[in-house]
Order: C-alpha cells, then structure tokens, then sequence
C-alpha cells in the first residue's frame, strides 16, 4: 500500500501523465500529500521537459492580468498582484521561460522600477538599480550554456539622462548592464565600443534558447537588421539583415518558431498584405538566412497596427502553420463613438481571416494605454531566482 509519501505508480509514469495535464491543473498537486508528486513539480528536469510542451498563450495587463489560449479558446482573469498596485503601468515586458521582465512606472513621476514575475506561480522579485532606471532603457533575459536556470537580465541605456528621473539633462553614453542572479548585482560591461545602432522600439525583443533577438537599424544607414545578445559570451553580434524593406508606416513584428529559431512579420501599409519570414537556423557560426513561409493577400485582412499610439502586435505561429496575432484596432460603435477593441485572429496560409476572441475593448476618449497588448508568453513553473 502506498504512504503519503509515495505514489502506487512509478515515479516515470506519474511524470509521463503530468506531461499530459494542462499546466492550469497541474498545480492543483502541489496540494496533495504525496511527496513524490509534490517533489516532481519542483524538479528542475521535470520544470523545463514540462516547459518545452506547453502551448503559446498571450497575456494582456490593464486592471486585471488575462491569460488566453487561443487555441484552445481558454481563459483565466486575476487581480493585478498587489506589488504592482502603485503602478501606473507596466511600460515594457520581456519574456523569458514563463518569467516576465517587467519595467514599471510609479504612479505621478517618472521614476521607474523593475520586476522579474511569474505570473502563473504569482511570485515577483523587485530587482534594484546599480544607480537608476530610466524610460529609455531596453532590457532583455536570457542564459548562458552552461545552466538553462542561470538567469541574467541585460540592461541598455541609450538616451537622455534624467536628474532623480524627473528632469531630462542631456545626452549621455551608451551603459550596458548585466544583472546576475547568482551574484544578485549589477556589473557595467566596460569594454562595450560606443553603439552605432539603435533597437527599434514598436517591435518587441524575443528570448530564444537563452539569447536576445531584436530589430534594430544602424545609426547612420536605414538598412534594418537582426541583433543578438548572448549571454554567454556578453557580446552583441549582427545575425541577418531582415529579408524586405520596410517603411515608417509599415508593421514589423518579431516572434520565435518552433522554440529555436525566429521568424518575422511583416504587413504593409498600403496593401495590408502579410508576409511571414523564418530563419533557417540560429545556431553557432552558421550562416543565416530567411525562407518565406506565408504569403497572404487576401483584401479582408484585418490591419494588425492602426495607429501609433495604439500597441504593436504580437503573434506567434500555431502547430497547424497558422499565425495567431493579438493587436489592438480602433472600432466605431452603433453611437458613432471610437474605442480601442482588443483582438485575437487566426490567419491561415489560404488568406482566411478568422476572428478567434475580442478581449477587451476602451473608449478612445479614455484610453490612456494601461496595458502591454498580446506578450506571447508561455505559463511555467520556472520558480522567480531568489
């Protein structure tokens, strides 16, 4: 007869049915008596096998934290956790393994804070400054080679600098900053030559296999490209130029594919035509290169990006090779009045547009942007690093 610290099954099964069980449910056995059950949910292998099946969901955050799966049509509401309550808003997340990079701006001031969240574990670790944070920072997370766990964050200020945050003083020098987990400290990288790129700021950064991937363009040509931290090495590198030309009225989303490589949206303005690139890989010194992989023209294609106060896109690409994408479309009602609809459409390789969700929706009157619109996120049980 089994004990409470022991399961009637082998230890393999238990876990070969855990991977089978939706991660909302899972949870609900860190409950139980069983210590082996219990212990499971805590094994980092078990952590990161359990990671790498989860379906993509997107996470939304106004005045609650919605976590949909659109593929599944499942969604789940929470209260914003009560660390965040003297929050203005939360300006800028980067996604990492389930763990949330959160720069948060204090409510009447300009001062910002930053957080790493768990927003399915709710657990939250306020992260303090080596000197301040600013409104002109990028972040991004990952891992070096030798640990998945080994977190670290990277910090880039290339901006203005603000006297207490409030009062702007000038131009500055680029800082990079690497924040260690194992060290729970800042450290300057020293030898970081003067940046002659910029990271373009509507399309936001991707974590993949423990390296950042952004969009950015070189200060003094117009020419975009691919931009890599490793977190390893702590160098930035030039991965690709990306495969279209692309105009200021134009949409550029980034994403990640099938977990290891990355791919690119791209809608243009005055067609509303979608294309999707994809790289051909993303390791080591190979060579890097786009393969199309979607080609819609279809004219009923929603536009996913109308309006630059409005939140850019984010998707991802479903198992079925379909893309799903959260953006945000300002809508007339039956009073003629404007708002800002919140919505999450599938699009097939045929062109077929299909409206999976609408999530939310504000009068335009009242819309103060209190949200990061369609993070793609994956939910774990990655614990926040102490």
């Amino acid at each position: 007869m089994a004990s409470p610290e022991t399961s009637l099954l082998p230890i393999d099964i238990i876990e070969e049915i855990f991977c089978r069980i939706p991660i909302e449910y899972l949870t609900q056995f860190k409950l139980t008596y069983c210590k082996q059950w219990h212990g499971l949910l805590k094994d980092k292998r078990f952590i990161y096998k359990y990671l790498d099946l989860v379906q993509e969901r997107f996470i939304r955050i106004d005045h609650t934290v919605q976590i949909i799966n659109p593929v599944q049509g499942a969604r789940s509401s929470s209260p914003i956790p009560e660390e965040f309550q003297n929050i203005s808003e939360i300006s800028t997340t980067v996604h990492c393994d389930g763990l949330l990079i959160c720069r948060c701006n204090e409510t009447r001031t300009r001062r910002c804070k930053l957080a790493v969240w768990n927003p399915f574990l709710k657990h939250i670790k306020w992260i303090k400054p080596l000197s301040f944070y600013s409104v002109n920072d990028f972040y991004g997370i990952g891992y070096n080679n030798v640990s998945r766990d080994e977190y670290k964050i990277l910090r880039i200020f290339e901006g203005e600098l603000e006297d207490d945050e409030i009062a702007v003083i000038g131009p500055c020098e680029p800082v990079i900053q690497i924040y260690d987990f194992k060290t729970n400290a800042w450290r300057i990288i020293v030898d970081v030559a003067t940046l002659d790129w910029s990271i373009d700021p509507p399309c936001k950064g991707v974590s993949i296999k423990g390296n950042m991937y952004w969009v950015a363009h070189w200060n003094k040509k117009p020419e975009l490209f691919i931009l890599c931290f490793d977190f390893s090495t702590e160098t930035f590198k030039v991965v690709c130029n990306v495969p279209f030309q692309c105009s200021v009225l134009d949409t550029a989303s980034l994403s990640s594919f099938r977990g290891d490589r990355l791919s690119l949206l791209h809608q243009r303005e005055e067609t509303t035509k979608i294309e999707v690139w994809v790289t051909n890989t993303l390791n080591g010194d190979d060579v890097v290169s786009w393969e199309k992989y979607l080609n819609v023209t279809n004219p009923d294609l929603p536009t996913l990006h109308t309006d630059h106060d409005l939140a850019h896109p984010s998707y991802f690409v479903d198992k079925n090779d379909s893309i799903i994408v959260w953006c945000e479309e300002v809508m007339e009602d039956e009073t003629a009045d404007d708002y800002v609809c919140v919505s999450v459409y599938e699009i097939s390789k045929d062109g077929i547009a299909k409206k999976v969700v609408e999530t939310g929706r504000c009068n335009l009157g009242n819309y103060d942007r209190p949200f990061v619109c369609g993070h793609v996120y994956l939910p774990s049980l990655v614990p926040v690093p102490e």
